[in-house]
């Protein structure tokens, strides 16, 4: 009897203690734990010229991996190794990510500069066509003050050699990106030119005009892009049969030149998308042994003496409709075709 009430009461007890816990629970909820925040507050930083590193120290890592080096371009991080073994962690990171553009105009005074520090940094890192070295020009004009020996020996002046593949070359726009000058581009791959125009009217004392973009043995693209008031040729593949040589150019214009576009070479390729070639004084286009392609709605080929001139075994093919006004208002002719040469239209 007195096991059975001792356990009665033990059970009594048990049950009450689990009413109140009820109560309790029912009066006042649990309350989830919540985390803990903390606010960013500004912080002053006092300079004091006892303390060591204290610019380098004071501001939390967070603050220079995402505020201040983000504001450093290729040549601020570069000066900055050899002041502090601080930064050496930061280039290498950038640099070998290929995440530090050269700016003409900041990391470099002027475009004819840019040359010598690609070759630089070529030779200790590889650039490749899915990850090129950039170049960046700001609004306004560049100016190209060197000249270029071509093999046979005619110098052409204001013309900059590329002399590095692997190089993409981006403006701010056609109307706000002036290069003055031209290019030549010789054995090279994967060059590209975007957002911007340019311009190359030297004549020098022999007469030897300036061209816009002039390749050989290569392969370059064109992204909206206007050459224009050239010389010569605004763009320019001089005649070989033992070299490849292919171009893409996609909304572009070939302009008030000589010539628009003077493609040479069995073996060259060029394929335009979209491209106006207008107000040229000799041909809109000018195909020599090689192979055009035309295509998009927006080819338009007006206002040249000839639209498209077709010589010697070169072959043009129009990829669009045979209705399709892609060559007219020439002063001359619109089409014209000799020695084995075609235009032909290819739905």
């Amino acid at each position: 009897m007195i096991f059975e009430k001792i356990d009665t009461r033990i059970l009594d007890n048990r049950k009450n203690k689990e009413r109140k816990m009820d109560t309790k629970s029912n009066k006042r909820p649990r309350k989830e734990p919540v985390a803990n925040k903390k606010r960013l507050v500004s912080k002053t930083i006092i300079y004091d010229e006892s303390k060591p590193n204290q610019w380098l120290d004071d501001p939390p890592l967070e603050i220079w991996d995402h505020v201040i080096i983000p504001m450093l371009g290729l040549k601020d991080l570069a000066l900055a190794r050899p002041v502090c073994t601080f930064f050496e962690a930061y280039w290498q990171d950038k640099f070998s990510n290929n995440v530090l553009p050269l700016r003409v105009g900041n990391d470099v005074a002027t475009i004819d500069a840019v040359m010598g520090v690609i070759e630089i940094l070529s030779s200790r890192r590889e650039y490749t066509k899915l990850n090129p070295f950039i170049v960046l020009l700001g609004k306004g004009e560049h100016e190209i003050t060197s000249s270029w020996t071509e093999p046979g020996g005619d110098e052409f002046a204001t013309t900059l050699d590329i002399t590095c593949s692997n190089i993409t070359f981006i403006g701010t726009g056609e109307d706000t990106t002036t290069i003055l000058g031209g290019f030549v581009i010789y054995n090279l791959e994967n060059i590209t030119f975007k957002n911007m125009s340019l311009t190359n009217s030297t004549f020098d004392i022999n007469h030897i005009c300036g061209p816009g973009i002039r390749m050989s043995n290569a392969k370059v693209e064109l992204f909206d892009v206007a050459i224009k008031g050239c010389g010569g040729a605004a763009l320019r593949i001089p005649n070989t049969t033992s070299e490849t040589t292919t171009l893409v150019a996609t909304r572009c214009e070939f302009a008030n030149s000589n010539v628009g576009a003077a493609v040479h070479g069995s073996l060259t390729s060029a394929t335009f998308n979209n491209c106006v070639f207008n107000d040229n004084e000799m041909e809109g286009m000018y195909g020599f042994q090689s192979t055009i392609h035309l295509h998009g709605e927006a080819t338009a080929i007006h206002s040249n003496r000839v639209g498209i001139n077709a010589d010697y075994l070169s072959k043009v093919l129009i990829h669009l409709p045979s209705h399709h006004n892609t060559s007219y208002n020439n002063g001359k002719e619109d089409r014209h075709a000799e020695s084995g040469a075609t235009i032909t239209y290819v739905d």
